[in-house]
C-alpha cells in the first residue's frame, strides 16, 4: 500500500519563505512535518481506504501494515525546516539519562541539506572539556563563541548523536529525520519573545565533551547512511528501479517526478510504503530519500506505564504493588486526595523511593469524561486496569442511577477515551460473577454461560461488559473482560461479607464484640485470594490477542461454611440451632450466641449459587489460583 501524506504545517516566528514555494502552506510556516505521528500534529492519509485518517491513528489501529513494531508511537518524525534567523542551541539525552528522568528513550537525528539552503554552516559541538568549562562560558556570556561551526553544502548529511550540542543557523533549509521523542534540552536561546525555558542542568549532564568526530557526511547518489536508529538511502532515478519491501519504508521526493507502482509523485511528496506492498517499482527522472525505520532491538526498554482506576481499593492496591515489582510506572485515579492515605496504599505511599517516582495519583472520576481524556493523553499508558465501580450490590438498589452512571456509563467513557486517544493502550475491565443467575444445579459458570443479572449493580456491570466487547470489535481496541468471582483479603472493605466475618471473629476473641450479625447463611460463593486475581488481570493483557476470561477457584462454599472455618481457625466450634431467621451460631463449649441472622441484611434479589470454571484462563494464560479457601481465611484473620 502506498500512503500519500498531507504534512502538518507549523508556524514559527523565525520562518523563511522557501516552504511556500513547495507547498500550499500558511504564511510564517517554518516547519513542514511531512511524516509525523505526533498527537495533534499527525500527517493525514490522502488516498485509499484510509483516506482522511491520521498516520498516528493508522499506526495504532493497523500495526500489521508496519511490521508490528512494539513502539506505542510512530517512531520517526521527518520535517522540512526553513529558518530566517538562528535557532536555539540544544542537546538531546542518551537512552539511559532519558529513561532515568522521563521514562523515555533518547533522540538521534540527521539533517539533510536541501537545494535552496543559504546557510554556510551549522553548529555541531562545543569547545569544552567538562561541565565546569560550560558553566564558565554561560556565566561570562561567551557560550556562543565556544560553539563549533561546521561548513555545509547541498546533499550533506549532518549527524546529531545524543549528547551533541547543536543548532540550526539563519537561512537554513534542510530536511530533519529524527526519532520521535519529546525530550530536548535547551542550552541557549536568543532574546525572542516569549522567552522559553532553558534546561541548563540537564544539558550539562548529557553533553558529550571532547567530541572530535566529524558529523558532516556527504550523501552521494545511491548511497546509504546506516545507523541503529534508521537507514537513509539517496536514490537517483533515471530508469526503472526495484525495491524488495521487507520493512515499511518512507520515501520523500527531493527533485523531479516519478511513479511508484503507478502512483505519481512530484517534488515535496512524501509517502509510506507499507509491508503488504511487497515489491516496489520506481520509474521517472527524480532524486529521492528513502528512510527505513528500525526496531529498538537491544536498546534499553522504557518502563511500561499503567493506569489503575480504583487504585485505593483492595484490588487496586495489590495490583499497584504487583506492577511496581515488575518494573512498571503506575498511575492511579482517585476522586479524593484523602484516599492516598488509605491503609491499603500505605506500604507504597510511605516508601520515598516509590512515591512520585514510580507511583503517581491523579484526581478524577468515572463520571468526568473530559478529565479521563486528559489523563490518558498525558500519561499515555501501555495498560489500563479498570477497577473503579460502585461495587456494593445492596447499595445499588438504593442508588440505581448513581450505580449506572459510574459502572455502565463510566466504562463507556473510558473505552471511548481510549478510542479517541489513538494510543496503543490495552484495557482490563473488571467484570463480575454477579452477571450470572447462579442456578443451584451444581454446574460451574464459564465464559459461555448465559447472563441474567439480578441487581442494578449486575445490570450496570453487564452494560460495561458488553460495551468493552463492542469497542473491541468495532475499533480493534485490545480490551479484556475479566469475569471476577468473589475474592477477599485483609484489605477488603469491611462491608463485604468475607471481611465482615473475619473482622468480627477477631474482635469477638479479643472481647471487643459479642456477636456477628449476618444475612442469608446459605448463599454459596466461589471465594479466592485477591493477589491471585491481580496476577490474572496482568496475564490477560500480555497475550497476542484480547479475550474474555472467568477467574475463579472452582470451589463453592456457603457463608455458613465461611463462618465455621473462621471460628474454627481461632479454636471455636460453632453449633447451629434454630431455623430461618431464628437460626443462631453458638459456641459449642461455652454456650453463648456468637452468630445471629438479621432479615434486614437479606438482599432484595439474591443469587444463591456461584461457582466459576477458569479452564479457559488456565489453558490460554497459564493462570490458576494458588491459595485455598482455608488459607484465605487464615490470612485474613491473622492480619486483622
Amino acid at each position: 500500500m502506498i500512503l500519500y501524506l498531507k504534512p502538518y504545517f507549523e508556524k514559527k516566528p523565525w520562518a523563511g519563505d522557501t516552504l511556500s514555494e513547495i507547498y500550499d502552506c500558511p504564511k510564517q510556516t517554518g516547519e513542514a512535518w511531512i511524516v509525523s505521528g505526533y498527537a495533534g500534529k499527525s500527517s493525514i492519509i490522502l488516498n485509499g481506504r484510509y483516506q482522511g485518517q491520521t498516520l498516528r491513528h493508522l499506526w495504532r489501529k493497523h500495526p500489521e501494515l508496519f511490521g508490528c513494531f512494539d513502539e506505542k508511537e510512530f517512531p520517526i518524525l521527518i520535517k522540512l525546516i526553513n529558518s530566517s534567523s538562528d535557532l536555539s542551541v540544544q542537546v538531546h539525552p542518551n537512552d539511559y539519562y532519558a529513561l532515568s528522568k522521563h521514562n523515555s528513550l533518547g533522540k538521534f537525528e540527521c539533517w539533510y541539506i536541501l537545494d535552496g539552503n543559504k546557510a554556510s554552516d551549522v553548529i555541531v559541538g562545543i569547545n569544552a572539556k567538562n561541565q565546569k568549562d560550560v558553566r564558565m562560558y554561560i556565566d561570562n556570556n561567551i557560550l556562543l563563541q565556544k560553539l563549533i561551526k561546521r561548513k555545509i553544502q547541498k546533499d550533506d548529511l549532518v549527524i546529531i548523536e545524543p549528547g551533541t550540542v547543536h543548532a540550526i543557523q539563519a537561512n537554513s533549509f534542510l530536511l530533519e529525520v529524527q526519532e520521535s521523542s519529546d525530550i530536548t534540552y535547551r542550552l541557549f536561546d536568543y532574546n525572542r519573545e516569549p522567552r522559553r525555558e532553558l534546561h541548563i542542568e540537564d544539558s550539562l549532564n548529557v553533553i558529550r565533551f571532547n567530541d572530535s568526530k566529524n558529523p558532516v557526511y556527504k550523501l552521494k547518489e545511491n548511497d546509504v547512511f546506516t545507523s541503529k536508529y534508521f537507514d537513509i538511502t539517496k536514490l537517483d532515478i533515471s530508469e526503472e528501479h526495484y525495491i524488495d519491501i521487507q520493512e515499511y519504508r518512507i520515501i520523500y521526493v527531493l527533485e523531479g517526478s516519478c511513479s511508484i507502482n503507478n502512483n505519481r509523485l512530484t517534488k515535496g511528496n512524501a509517502v509510506v510504503v507499507t509491508i503488504d506492498e511487497n515489491n516496489v517499482e520506481i520509474k521517472g527522472d527524480s532524486k529521492l530519500l528513502m528512510i527505513t525505520p528500525k526496531k529498538k532491538g537491544n536498546r534499553p526498554k522504557m518502563r511500561k506505564v499503567a493506569l489503575i482506576t480504583g487504585i485505593a481499593s483492595q484490588d487496586g492496591s495489590y495490583l499497584a504493588e504487583f506492577l511496581i515489582k515488575k518494573g512498571y510506572e503506575v498511575h492511579g485515579l482517585i476522586n479524593s486526595r484523602s484516599l492516598i492515605n488509605k491503609e491499603c496504599l500505605s506500604t507504597l505511599v510511605n516508601n520515598d523511593s516509590i512515591m512520585e517516582h514510580l507511583l503517581f495519583f491523579h484526581l478524577g472520576d468515572m463520571t468526568d469524561s473530559s478529565n479521563l481524556n486528559r489523563i490518558i493523553e498525558k500519561i499515555r499508558p501501555d495498560e489500563i486496569y479498570h477497577l473503579a465501580s460502585q461495587s456494593h450490590v445492596d447499595a445499588s438498589f438504593e442508588l440505581p442511577e448513581y450505580t449506572a452512571d459510574v459502572n455502565a456509563l463510566g466504562t463507556l467513557r473510558l473505552v471511548d477515551a481510549i478510542k479517541n486517544s489513538e494510543l496503543r493502550t490495552k484495557l482490563f475491565n473488571a467484570s463480575t460473577c454477579q452477571l450470572f443467575e447462579g442456578t443451584n444445579d451444581g454446574k460451574a459458570q464459564n465464559e459461555n454461560t448465559p447472563f441474567n443479572p439480578r441487581s442494578p449493580y449486575a445490570t450496570s456491570k453487564l452494560y460495561g461488559h458488553y460495551i468493552v466487547k463492542n469497542y473491541r470489535d468495532a475499533y480493534s481496541i485490545y480490551a479484556v473482560n475479566g469475569i471476577m468471582f468473589n475474592h477477599s483479603s485483609p484489605r477488603e472493605d469491611e462491608t463485604f461479607v468475607g471481611r465482615k466475618i473475619t473482622k468480627a471473629v477477631k474482635r469477638i476473641i479479643k472481647g471487643e464484640q459479642k456477636t456477628l450479625t449476618i444475612g442469608n447463611l446459605y448463599s454459596k460463593r466461589d471465594w479466592g485470594y485477591a493477589p491471585d486475581f491481580v496476577e490474572a488481570m496482568w496475564l490477560s493483557l500480555q497475550q497476542d490477542k484480547p479475550n474474555d476470561y472467568v477467574f475463579a477457584t472452582g470451589e463453592t462454599h456457603s457463608i455458613k461454611e465461611f463462618i465455621e472455618h473462621a471460628f474454627s481457625y481461632v479454636g471455636i466450634k460453632i453449633k447451629w440451632v434454630g431455623k430461618g431467621v431464628n437460626e443462631q451460631g453458638i459456641d459449642e463449649k461455652k454456650g453463648n450466641v456468637l452468630v445471629k441472622v438479621d432479615p434486614l441484611l437479606y438482599r432484595v434479589s439474591e443469587i444463591e449459587y456461584l461457582k466459576g470454571d477458569s479452564s479457559k484462563a488456565y489453558k490460554e494464560l497459564g493462570w490458576k489460583h494458588k491459595y485455598s479457601f482455608s488459607e484465605l481465611i487464615a490470612i485474613m484473620i491473622d492480619n486483622e
